[in-house]
């Protein structure tokens, strides 16, 4: 599937906003002069064809059956820049990394994906009201590449909701012993979560910053109008505050897995410890009971007519004293 953005007519009816339509290319529709943004969702052998013969130029995408991945992710070549990055396809739900190719040509930029994104529907609406300026292929391209990032910054404050939540489940669990563990294995399972939806995201970041660097040294045009420059500035910086987020983020979950951790040891070592005081609260009864156990010929105890009662009442006294200490050291 092609959709392409093109420019709709020379003039705008509002002043500074030139119409951009967008549409759907049918099978057998060539396509149309004055696009700025031709986006390839999954292409096919003749769909690659198609776009090759309009550019003028190779568009690598996996249709090609002599298609193989570059050496280089970013690279120029005969006035053409192509760049290779990692989006988050669905930040909000599932955090799977896919990969990207822009293509930039002098009137036109290329991108080919194989998984949906909410970031490029939304960025295509916004094209559509945009004035001239914005329809540069790098002002294309920055713009995209900054929707991008306001969703991946969306998805990062999402995962700080989730983690304060979380936060706030582990440390003010409350409930029996069996109530607790429930919370605590529910907790780790949602850690787990979250930082897989940390790491795809600092993955996709960093591509993004590699991206954005590269478009402001190297790859960057010549004629570039210098908004664009100043957009591409601007969105390397919302990059960096983002890395830094996601790095808090990160420290978080560490913390409270290590948090939840010590938790569960606690619990455990409460079992533990209930376990060991039983044995030791036991052992004089025990003792009392070998003693008498013994057979021996030579035992007075034995010929004694309260001699069973004492020895109930002795391994009675001999449990109480150690639970009566340990309760006096609030051991238990």
């Amino acid at each position: 599937m092609i959709i392409v953005h093109y420019v709709a007519k020379t003039a705008g009816e509002t002043a500074g906003i030139t119409p951009v339509a967008r549409k759907v290319l049918e099978a057998a529709e060539p396509v149309p002069p004055g696009a700025v943004w031709l986006d390839m969702v999954e292409p096919t052998v003749s769909e690659d064809q198609k776009v090759e013969l309009f550019l003028g130029c190779k568009v690598p995408s996996r249709a090609d059956p002599d298609f193989t991945e570059p050496p280089e992710s970013y690279y120029a070549e005969n006035g053409v820049r192509y760049l290779h990055g990692s989006f988050v396809s669905e930040p909000e739900d599932t955090p799977d990394v896919t990969g990207v190719t822009f293509v930039l040509t002098p009137t036109t930029l290329v991108t080919v994906r194989y998984d949906p994104g909410d970031a490029f529907e939304l960025f295509g609406q916004k094209l559509c009201k945009s004035g001239p300026q914005a329809l540069h292929p790098d002002a294309v391209a920055v713009g995209l590449v900054n929707t991008i990032v306001n969703r991946s910054a969306r998805a990062l404050n999402k995962v700080g909701v989730e983690l304060d939540s979380i936060s706030s489940t582990v440390f003010q669990a409350k409930g029996d012993q069996g109530s607790r563990s429930k919370i605590y294995s529910a907790t780790l399972d949602a850690l787990g979560r979250e930082d897989e939806k940390i790491s795809n995201l600092r993955e996709s970041l960093v591509s993004i910053e590699r991206l954005l660097l590269f478009l402001l040294s190297e790859g960057r045009s010549a004629d570039a109008p210098k908004p664009v420059r100043e957009a591409t500035k601007s969105a390397l910086r919302d990059l960096q505050s983002l890395e830094q987020d996601a790095s808090f983020k990160a420290q978080k979950v560490q913390f409270l897995l290590d948090a939840t951790l010590g938790l569960i040891n606690l619990a455990q070592n409460d079992i533990i410890k209930l376990f060991s005081v039983l044995a030791v609260i036991f052992m004089p009864p025990t003792v009392i009971a070998s003693i008498y156990g013994m057979n021996f010929k030579e035992m007075p105890e034995l010929e004694w007519h309260w001699g069973y009662p004492l020895a109930i009442c002795l391994m009675i006294a001999a449990a109480i004293g150690p639970y009566v200490f340990f309760r006096w050291k609030k051991w238990l």
